[in-house]
């Protein structure tokens, strides 16, 4: 069965009207490479198809992944606004339409300021998932990430991950345009010129990490393993990948190729 065929109305929390180059404004951009980058990401989408529409509403990617559940999208409690504390000030997120309308792409960021705490003790204690942990946990719970690699990562940082990409719309297309690398890239972009966190970070399940999906996303540090199970989902396992802010922008200002062929993502 196509997209198309079971194709949902978009939440009426959902805008499509404000293209995502017209509401950027960034607050740091060092000598306009963040700029120049978000417009280099924008052109490519829209020549693989996808236009890209920003959003600040949290329960406008819910609605998205209940509606392609049967297309692979997976929601976590940490970017579900019924579980944690998820407001325009500290979330958005990137939709991408294909020709017909018809969701494509979806990419998210979160800021958080653990300072004081660290990455592992507020994933440890579930605080990373849930606003109110003890609401939600159950006795089979649990949580594990590398120490003392996630201890390090502390004060402000970003969470960059939620990525889905409609199944027809994976791995490169005739001009090796990768949509999932395209929008890793995009979200940590316009993050660190909103919030200019110390830190940005995300997990990566064992599975992609096997099939190399996370090879080309420019991670420069990342640890093994992460474990863990919470209610009413399977067990995850991964790994952790991280960077500097500096590290992002060098990164950034080095204008890795984006349309290389890589795996399927």
């Amino acid at each position: 069965m196509t997209a198309l065929a079971t194709r949902a109305p978009l939440a009426a929390t959902i805008q499509t009207k404000t293209r995502l180059l017209d509401w950027f404004d960034p607050i740091h951009d060092p000598g306009g490479v963040i700029s120049r980058t978000v417009l280099k990401l924008d052109q490519l989408a829209a020549k693989r198809g996808v236009r890209l529409y920003p959003q600040t509403d949290p329960h406008g990617l819910k609605a998205i992944a209940q509606a392609y559940r049967h297309l692979g999208t997976v929601l976590s409690p940490n970017a579900d606004p019924d579980y944690s504390r998820l407001d325009e000030t500290n979330t958005f997120w990137v939709l991408g339409l294909d020709d017909n309308g018809e969701p494509a792409t979806t990419q998210a960021a979160r800021y958080i300021d653990w300072t004081g705490s660290s990455l592992a003790d507020e994933v440890e204690a579930f605080r990373y998932f849930y606003e109110n942990p003890e609401k939600h946990l159950t006795e089979d719970s649990y949580c594990r990430v590398p120490r003392p690699a996630a201890e390090q990562i502390t004060g402000p940082m970003m969470l960059s991950g939620t990525i889905w990409v409609r199944p027809d719309m994976r791995g490169p297309d005739d001009q090796g345009i990768v949509l999932s690398q395209l929008l890793g890239r995009l979200s940590r972009m316009i993050g660190i010129a909103m919030w200019w966190p110390d830190f940005v970070f995300t997990f990566s399940s064992t599975d992609h990490v096997k099939r190399g999906v996370v090879a080309n996303f420019g991670w420069a540090h990342h640890e093994f393993p992460v474990e863990w199970k919470l209610p009413g989902l399977p067990v995850y396992k991964g790994g952790l990948f991280w960077m500097t802010r500096e590290e992002m922008l060098d990164w950034a200002a080095t204008e890795p190729s984006l349309t290389q062929p890589g795996t399927a993502a």
